[in-house]
């Protein structure tokens, strides 16, 4: 009789496997999940040399999946200084002066994460205020929503930003309306001037910081994730980490299709651990900056119909680029004509490749009803973040700047679900909170148009088996069943069971990847 190494007992095993959703025990050998039952089913594999760990009914989940990570970005900011907690400019300064005593002369300084709403005098920061106490050190400090930010006049200066500068399409560069003198605010793709002039990390830094960010995603509960990468200086940082054995969690890496060519070159020797799994293309921007392509004006901007990036052609050649590399082709398109624009490059992609693939669109977000028959059609799957439905709600203000009709149909996630689309979720950290189970309750407790909330298990399959399935890998992941590998999250209560805002809460207790416990 085979012995198990580990056993999980009396459990509450939510399995995401429909012929058997419920268990009460696990058992786990080496990197497998040996068997899944009661206690007693599993008793005939514990032997003395069997751990066995006693959950007191705490929930057992397959380990989660974050199907939209920016591991890199994510690893830089969490060197950065968090604002989170600050709740006054008082407070900014501070921690700002703090840092800058720590840091050599002219290094840039960076923050995250203020908000003016938890300030005393509900002020936003401004370029005096950074000025005051931080002289010597270009500055930028980024508020929580990431689409504004703060600098000081030496980060102004090293990016040529004056009174004169004329903002980017879709971006504000900030005035003092009496004085016309710049305040240090720029909002949407203003911000871009200063990010590109910030430099690049030297390699050890990344790949330190990137190391340091796959630990933190493990400790979310999230045992897989789909790396989208941004810069080919990545790839490098992603083999090493691989190579060395310091990748904790699974990775699928998604490269832009610009670094087609440069990314396969990647040597996976454990597929199971690392796998470049697809290639992102463009098809348009970001409602948030207006630049997300739409059949129809933006309700408050009349002239701003957002603007294609890749069509026509090009795009369906792209994505016949990406099949015959044998990946999976990821467009991102948010409006309803990029969305469009996308489903017709798929739909003719499959006729001249011939082969079926699992197509997906990143963040499809204005659909109607012809465009999510055409998604189901298609058999394309829909990658989303439901913070980030969230923030379009809460900081863009949909209702307003798309008009409550068009907002009716952003982000229908249950229509999608209804009409048999695959629909997965992710984070988009760090442009927004890390933590899956906040998207899970963005997702169950959606308080617009709340017609489009979810069930706890369509939130939990967004999150385990049907992200699995989204990168070709349901047959080894995603649900607890006999055969697959043993990475599993435990949670100290069940989503199910507490009330639907209070998801985001749960504290996770026990993270395990290929058998092994990282956290618990």
């Amino acid at each position: 009789m085979l012995s198990a190494d580990l056993a999980l007992i009396n459990a509450n095993v939510k399995t995401m496997n429909p012929n058997q959703p419920t268990a009460q025990a696990v058992a786990i050998k080496k990197n497998k999940i040996a068997k899944v039952g009661t206690n007693q089913d599993i008793q005939p594999l514990i032997s003395e040399g069997t751990r066995v760990i006693n959950l007191e009914g705490k929930t057992v989940l397959p380990g989660i999946i974050d199907t939209h990570v920016h591991v890199a970005d994510f690893g830089q900011c969490l060197l950065w200084l968090d604002l989170c907690c600050a709740e006054s400019v008082e407070d900014i300064q501070s921690l700002l002066k703090e840092r800058a005593e720590k840091t050599p002369a002219g290094k840039w300084i960076f923050g995250r994460g203020w908000h003016q709403n938890r300030f005393k005098d509900k002020r936003l920061p401004n370029l005096s205020d950074l000025d005051s106490v931080v002289p010597d050190n270009p500055a930028v400090l980024y508020h929580e929503s990431a689409m504004v930010c703060v600098v000081n006049s030496k980060a102004l200066g090293l990016a040529g930003i004056s009174k004169q500068t004329v903002a980017p399409q879709g971006g504000t560069i900030e005035k003092d309306l009496k004085s016309g003198e710049l305040t240090g605010i720029l909002r949407d793709s203003a911000t871009n001037l200063i990010w590109n002039v910030i430099p690049e990390p030297t390699e050890e830094e990344l790949l330190e910081a990137t190391s340091l960010a796959c630990q933190k995603i493990a400790e979310t509960g999230v045992t897989s994730v789909h790396w989208l990468v941004l810069s080919e200086n990545e790839l490098p940082i992603i083999q090493k980490l691989h190579l060395q054995g310091r990748l904790p969690i699974r990775v699928n890496v998604v490269a832009p299709e610009a670094l087609l060519e440069k990314a396969v070159g990647l040597q996976t020797t454990d597929s199971l651990m690392l796998h470049l799994g697809g290639a992102v293309i463009a098809s348009d921007g970001y409602l948030a900056s207006k630049t997300a392509a739409l059949f129809e004006p933006y309700s408050d901007e009349p002239q701003k119909t957002g603007s294609l990036l890749c069509a026509g052609e090009g795009l369906k050649a792209s994505v016949v680029k990406i099949i015959k590399a044998g990946l999976q082709p990821v467009i991102h398109a948010m409006g309803d004509k990029a969305v469009d624009t996308a489903l017709t490059a798929i739909e003719q992609a499959k006729k001249e490749a011939g082969v079926d693939v699992r197509f997906r669109i990143e963040q499809a977000a204005v659909l109607n009803k012809d465009l999510i028959q055409r998604l189901s059609a298609q058999r394309v799957i829909v990658s989303v973040q439901p913070r980030v439905i969230a923030s379009e709600f809460s900081v863009w203000n949909a209702k307003e700047r798309l008009g409550i009709e068009r907002a009716r149909r952003l982000f229908p996630l249950k229509t999608l679900l209804q009409e048999d689309v695959k629909v997965v979720g992710g984070s988009d950290c760090p442009m927004e909170p890390l933590n899956p189970l906040l998207g899970m309750q963005e997702a169950v407790s959606r308080e617009d148009f709340s017609e489009q909330r979810l069930s706890v298990e369509e939130a939990l399959g967004m999150y385990t088996i049907d992200a699995a399935f989204s990168s070709g890998e349901e047959q080894v992941k995603g649900s607890v069943e006999e055969g697959k590998l043993a990475d599993l999250t435990v949670l100290s209560a069940d989503p199910a069971v507490v009330e639907p805002n209070k998801i985001s809460t749960i504290s996770v207790d026990t993270v395990m990847v290929n058998g092994k416990i990282l956290k618990g």
